[in-house]
């Protein structure tokens, strides 16, 4: 008999072995990953085997779908659609869910049973480090201004479909997980934020944000030169991005001149709360 249970009416040594299902899953990039949060993490097992993880978080506005992993389909689809339903509960106005590999078919079929349809591609790209020309400074995180990144950062991502606030808890939750955070200046003037993570020689640009008032100035293109630079300093050769077919604005900036290759990392499915509106 199945027996769905949250994280936090798990003991210890079953805590471990969700832990090590979810150690199995390709990890996305840590800025869109969040730790498993008790109450909105759900597991389902079959005596003393889990059989599938699945958890959410919360956003103002919509439901992200995350920890996804399982050894059992059709178990994972009981799980699915109980945890879909817990989500529902919240009155989100859709609820995201990030499918990798991008053609996974357990998880695709999962989702399209239950009414999720693809609504984003998200591409990684790998650029090439040149001696490009030095026009903004990064200010790494620190305790002074860490309240002033989380709010210069989500200022400018108020407006992304697929880009979240983050919170003085998550902040410390990608620090942990070594990502580094700084602030972009131009002179004496913050116009930005940048997430880097960086493992040995693999370099992964998390990503590059830009006050709303500054758009179209030229300043992702300038942020974007000044990380090249500093990694051709260090003689790092080439690093990772990770860019939205629906950021038009992002794919623009990343030119063929700067990367040499071009890869669907995953897919992203929605589910509309929303009705849909009829016009005659």
């Amino acid at each position: 008999m199945l027996n769905i249970l949250s994280y936090d009416q798990l003991s210890h040594p079953q805590r471990r072995l969700v832990h090590r299902l979810l150690r199995t899953t390709p990890s996305s990039p840590s800025s869109f990953s969040y730790p498993p949060i008790e109450h909105q993490q759900w597991t389902i097992w079959h005596e003393d085997h889990v059989q599938a993880t699945l958890g959410f978080h919360v956003f103002e506005h919509t439901v992200q779908l995350l920890n996804a992993s399982y050894t059992d389909l059709q178990a994972f689809q009981i799980l699915a659609h109980h945890v879909h339903l817990q989500a529902l509960s919240f009155s989100p106005r859709h609820i995201d869910v990030q499918i990798i590999p991008p053609n996974d078919f357990g998880f695709i079929t999962t989702w399209n049973a239950l009414g999720y349809s693809l609504s984003c591609e998200q591409f990684r790209l790998i650029g090439l480090t040149r001696g490009r020309p030095v026009s903004v400074q990064f200010k790494p995180l620190s305790l002074r201004n860490r309240q002033l990144f989380l709010t210069i950062r989500n200022d400018a991502i108020r407006y992304s479909d697929f880009l979240f606030p983050y919170d003085a808890i998550h902040l410390d939750y990608l620090v942990d997980q070594g990502v580094l955070p700084y602030l972009v200046y131009d002179k004496n003037t913050v116009v930005g934020t940048l997430l880097i993570e960086q493992h040995k020689q693999v370099v992964r640009l998390l990503e590059i944000t830009c006050l709303p008032q500054l758009k179209n100035q030229g300043y992702g293109r300038r942020i974007l030169d000044t990380f090249q630079m500093k990694l051709h300093k260090k003689n790092i050769l080439s690093f990772e991005v990770y860019c939205f077919s629906t950021h038009q604005e992002a794919l623009r900036l990343y030119q063929p001149t700067t990367f040499c290759d071009i890869q669907i990392f995953s897919n992203w499915h929605r589910y509309s709360c929303e009705p849909v509106s009829l016009t005659t």
